[in-house]
């Protein structure tokens, strides 16, 4: 039997109460074994545990008390009859909007201005490229209706000329792709997103007394309200609002939620089980800067350091083409190198970058604002440093040598090394690990001179330090001493 810490006793006894309760648990700070301490405090109660992914939820199976269901937010609102249209092959988008006869609803090829004083040739696999992202969006929404804010936003297309003709021609589109998935005889792919939104609009009810969610700081806003609507159950969330990286792709802090919506009581595990004190200061600097109460105490019987490692376990990235880069460079020296997440998002971003070199279009949620490659150069050259990292690799490599280099990258089993996005990176750890030189400081202010760093960008970077276990080399952030103010 695990004894627990004070801060996970006072967890406890606030379970203990009946109210709905918060728990921020910092990285490594052992909310899953709180969770676990909760569920056995209390034997007689049906309890849901609401699990990030499929294999927290199969280790939450083997490990919790029998009184406990574990699942994904999906799982809970799978239905079989959903199967036939989940296993169909994959469907481009072309074929999406062949199989949709969207030329009927837009007319054809449309052109847009763009903020790069430019036409944007929308095909009709571009706009249904655009289309599908904007009902994915919708279903992560909790909103009732499809509408214009679920438009996606995409680099070069942001004037507000520009997003109101993109919506004029893509909201409806979207809104006929989204009638035919709930149509049993329809034509798309379904995707498990759009079944949890129709779970999610029948406004179920959990046949549970206490309702635990995990990583509630990046669950989408369409989960957190069935969530919030079961009001016959306790509810506890769990999570740690610093690590709310998601955002972008429409996850929420669901804790805040909570708290807000409910009064649920707050309580806190800072006591870090994952690194030892020099690792805790590290993470601190940036929980500083993200504006957060929490500070994290180190482990005493880990010790861990803060310096350069020649040969770390894993390299985190901020940028996809940063990733890249580095599995490139480990490659050339004959290095067994794995990329989480696998090589399929390399290859694409490749195969768009060659179409732009070749003049045709791309529905790449990257690079589809741009007419050819010339116009990337430009762009990144005056706007974008991710999209300069992606440039000089293109520039640097061909297209088609990173396409292939995705065919050469190893499993994780195997490899010298990890290569991972700090996004990928959330949920693991290693035992060394240094952070790549595209996590950028930000620019001065031209009228201030002032360095203000984007508060995502602190979480961020606090996700990658807290990655590591006993060496962290995080030198590319050495410019955070630099940083005078954060913002939204």
């Amino acid at each position: 039997m695990v004894t627990p810490t004070v801060e996970q006793a006072d967890a406890i006894a606030s379970y203990g109460d009946g109210t709905d309760l918060v728990i921020q648990a910092g990285a490594g700070c052992g909310k899953s074994s709180t969770l676990k301490l909760i569920a056995r405090a209390d034997g007689r109660r049906r309890m849901a545990y609401v699990a990030y992914n499929r294999s927290i939820a199969a280790d939450a199976k083997k490990s919790f008390p029998a009184n406990v269901a574990a699942s994904t937010g999906h799982g809970l609102a799978f239905d079989p009859r959903y199967l036939p249209r989940i296993q169909r092959p994959r469907q481009t988008a072309l074929q999406a909007a062949q199989a949709l006869d969207i030329d009927r609803i837009t007319g054809g090829i449309q052109r847009i201005p763009t903020d790069l004083g430019h036409v944007k040739t929308m095909t009709s696999k571009v706009t249904m490229r655009a289309a599908l992202e904007t009902v994915e969006r919708y279903c992560h929404s909790a909103d009732d209706d499809l509408a214009a804010r679920h438009v996606p936003r995409y680099d070069g297309l942001t004037s507000p000329a520009t997003r109101a003709a993109i919506a004029e021609l893509v909201l409806p589109v979207a809104r006929a792709a989204w009638a035919d998935l709930r149509r049993e005889d329809g034509v798309l792919k379904m995707s498990h997103d759009h079944y949890l939104k129709l779970w999610a609009l029948g406004r179920p009810r959990l046949a549970a007394d206490v309702v635990l969610l995990d990583e509630a700081q990046d669950t989408n806003d369409v989960l957190a309200k069935v969530l919030l609507d079961q009001e016959h159950a306790q509810r506890i969330a769990v999570g740690d609002s610093a690590q709310q990286i998601y955002a972008w792709r429409g996850a929420r802090d669901a804790l805040g939620r909570f708290e807000r919506e409910l009064g649920a009581q707050l309580t806190t595990l800072s006591q870090s089980f994952r690194f030892g004190p020099a690792i805790a200061e590290a993470a601190n600097t940036w929980l500083y800067l993200v504006g957060t109460d929490l500070r994290l105490t180190g482990w005493d019987g880990c010790n861990s350091t803060v310096g350069p490692v020649d040969q770390p376990d894993a390299v985190l990235c901020r940028t996809n083409s940063g990733a890249v880069g580095v599995v490139l460079e480990a490659l050339k020296a004959d290095r067994r190198v794995a990329l989480v997440g696998g090589g399929t998002d390399m290859k694409r971003l490749a195969w768009a970058a060659r179409d732009l070199q070749q003049g045709k279009p791309t529905d790449h949620p990257e690079l589809i604002a741009f007419p050819s490659w010339s116009a990337v150069r430009e762009y990144a050259a005056e706007e974008d440093g991710s999209l300069e990292v992606l440039v000089k690799l293109i520039d640097d490599y061909g297209a088609d040598a990173i396409a292939d280099a995705a065919d050469a990258i190893a499993s994780e089993d195997d490899a010298e090394l990890v290569v991972s996005t700090a996004h990928k990176a959330k949920g693991r750890e290693w035992p060394a690990v240094r952070i790549h030189g595209d996590f950028r400081a930000p620019k001065p202010d031209p009228a201030t001179g002032h360095r203000i760093l984007r508060r995502e960008e602190a979480r961020l970077a606090y996700v990658a330090v807290t990655r590591a276990r006993l060496r962290l080399d995080d030198a590319a952030l050495a410019w955070v001493g630099s940083v005078t103010a954060v913002s939204d």
